[in-house]
């Protein structure tokens, strides 16, 4: 019997293409995840990546009916037949729904679709007091109307956009997210996220040759987001849970939970919930 646990996020393991069950560390309990990037490919390529053979580019086009189909076998075994007794550790329960996979979720072209369909789901499994929908995202297409129109779509339910900030320092993250972008791309997608759903920042603090991320770096961090703290929902702060699958230069390592608590101490200057999870 395949026991799930936050040490393994394996999408292939129950044999579908597009959802997944894991049990989340920051969701607090079993995640149904939604991977749009059955191809491995992404827009960012972060060293830290789990991500086997992870290439640059689009999600390849997703089958809608093979999605939705997928989508309630899971619910019925979660909701109906004891997925949860049979395959997670007693006292788990379902959290969410993830827009969360081999790549950036937003960058499919039905995702818009995709979302209606979640929230079909929802309402005939009568879940929308039990659940949260949320996208975890890299960001960088908050702004496409395509993307605003069918986050913004999610009325009844709850929503969270879990936005990923691992540095703002042009240097790191050219380094750490191995993309060439600029503060004022990030200021107008942490805007459009905003405007439509609750928003969370998400950063994977790591030591890289032995390095823990600098006062420096920490300190400007603090300084951008000092902006958003007043809309901010909160701050997640994590380290490395499983190994790095990406062929990188540098030797990248796990911080430990006082380390990651320190830098947490720091970051609550913020009037922001800032959570550590290790």
């Amino acid at each position: 019997m395949k026991t799930l646990s936050i040490i393994n996020h394996d999408r292939t393991i129950f044999d579908k293409k597009y959802i997944y069950p894991v049990v989340s560390r920051r969701a607090g309990g079993l995640s149904l995840g939604i991977n749009l990037n059955t191809n491995n490919a992404c827009n960012w390529q972060c060293i830290y990546c789990e991500i086997p053979n992870l290439t640059r580019g689009k999600p390849e086009p997703i089958d809608i009916n093979l999605l939705k189909k997928e989508l309630y076998f899971w619910l019925e075994e979660i909701v109906h037949n004891n997925f949860l007794s049979k395959h997670t550790s007693p006292g788990t329960t379902f959290k969410d729904i993830a827009f969360s996979g081999n790549g950036e979720p937003t960058a499919a072209r039905e995702f818009s679709e995709v979302t209606q369909v979640v929230v079909e789901a929802i309402n005939d499994y009568k879940l929308v007091d039990q659940l949260t929908v949320r996208v975890i995202t890299n960001g960088s297409n908050m702004t496409n109307k395509s993307v605003q129109k069918g986050w913004a779509a999610i009325q009844s339910i709850r929503k969270e956009v879990w936005f990923k900030i691992d540095s703002v320092m042009d240097d790191e993250i050219k380094l750490i997210n191995q993309i060439n972008s600029s503060l004022g791309v990030t200021k107008n997608n942490i805007e459009a996220s905003l405007s439509v759903s609750p928003t969370i920042i998400q950063t994977c603090l790591i030591k890289m040759n032995g390095q823990l991320p600098s006062n420096k770096s920490i300190n400007a961090y603090i300084a951008f987001l000092k902006h958003y703290e007043d809309r901010l929902s909160g701050i997640h702060l994590y380290s490395l849970a499983r190994p790095s699958e990406q062929n990188i230069s540098i030797e990248i390592e796990r911080l430990t939970e006082s380390e990651l608590d320190q830098i947490a101490d720091k970051i609550r200057v913020l009037n922001v919930p800032v959570y550590a999870y290790i």
